[in-house]
């Protein structure tokens, strides 16, 4: 009975004895990073993220009353942190310890600026704080810090995410801040920009779609035995929308810089959402590229 070919779509008697064992026995193992990787990626996401950090600190200080001085003299110490750390991430040497300890330093000052945006959230959710800082928004520059600090921290203990995981994560994570980026848009612009407000409106409900689409992959397979083939169509479907959304800001940050549409938007800002749309298709190639050479590696066991 047991050595009888296997029907499609049927259990074998060894498939049958192991599904009461739990699924997550099987997942695959966190991967380790090499040193030369270590340092690249520690670097990378410094000088990206530092930069970003920077300028939320400026875009929140904008947005407060102007008599909330505290406040504002808060985030202009924090955009002086920010910027004297993203210069260092440019002079370090490649050096494990040394970008180890850089890492630990950055960890740190996001973590301090990550509690200021939290407490921030509270009072603005409590009407103690007014201005023009959308919940919202200041929930989602919260988020980016966090994802921040567990990239550095991940990196520091030396370890990848399974690549499954991995792309779960990180399409689950950029796909609510893309979604969110289209709406941002769509509301600073003025609303007589009606087919702009229209597409980027039709941007968030795409990416909302696609967002639906990562969690219920992360219910079903996050911590399972991979599953390559829908996992890696996950990646491709965010890469084209990726695609996409970046350049419908990068055309849009060009109508803001020369004053062809009405808006409300910072050039900076719409800088910002552009470079931050360019670092998700990194992302996603970073991705793909470790789950092709996992395949290839598999093929050949």
């Amino acid at each position: 009975m047991q050595n009888q070919p296997q029907l499609p779509g049927h259990v074998n008697f060894d498939q049958y004895n192991q599904m009461l064992v739990a699924p997550e026995s099987f997942a695959a193992r966190p991967e380790s990073l090499t040193e030369q990787l270590f340092v690249e990626r520690s670097l990378t996401e410094n000088r990206f993220w530092l930069r970003i950090m920077k300028e939320h600190s400026l875009f929140l200080g904008e947005g407060f009353n102007r008599k909330d001085t505290h406040l504002i003299q808060q985030t202009d110490r924090f955009y002086q942190y920010f910027e004297q750390q993203e210069k260092k991430a440019y002079q370090i040497p490649n050096n494990v310890e040394l970008v180890r300890k850089f890492n630990e330093e950055s960890i740190e000052l996001v973590y301090g600026f990550r509690n200021f945006k939290r407490n921030l959230l509270i009072l603005i959710i409590n009407c103690k704080v007014s201005g023009f800082n959308f919940p919202l928004l200041v929930d989602h520059v919260a988020r980016e810090a966090e994802y921040f600090m567990r990239t550095l921290k991940k990196f520091n203990k030396g370890i990848l995410d399974p690549i499954q995981d991995a792309i779960i994560n990180e399409n689950v994570f950029w796909l609510k801040i893309m979604m969110e980026h289209s709406r941002f848009i769509a509301s600073l612009l003025d609303q007589s920009e009606r087919n702009l407000v229209k597409t980027a409106l039709k941007f968030g409900d795409d990416f909302e779609t696609l967002l639906n689409q990562a969690r219920d992959v992360d219910s079903m397979l996050y911590q399972k035995q991979p599953t390559y083939p829908i996992i890696g169509k996950m990646n491709k479907d965010s890469e084209n929308a990726a695609q996409e959304i970046r350049d419908f800001k990068k055309a849009g940050l060009e109508l803001i810089k020369s004053c062809q549409i009405r808006n409300v938007i910072n050039p900076l800002l719409a800088d910002h959402v552009v470079r931050e749309a360019e670092h998700f298709l990194y992302m996603i190639h970073i991705l793909e590229e470790r789950l092709n050479t996992k395949r290839i590696n598999e093929q050949h066991l």
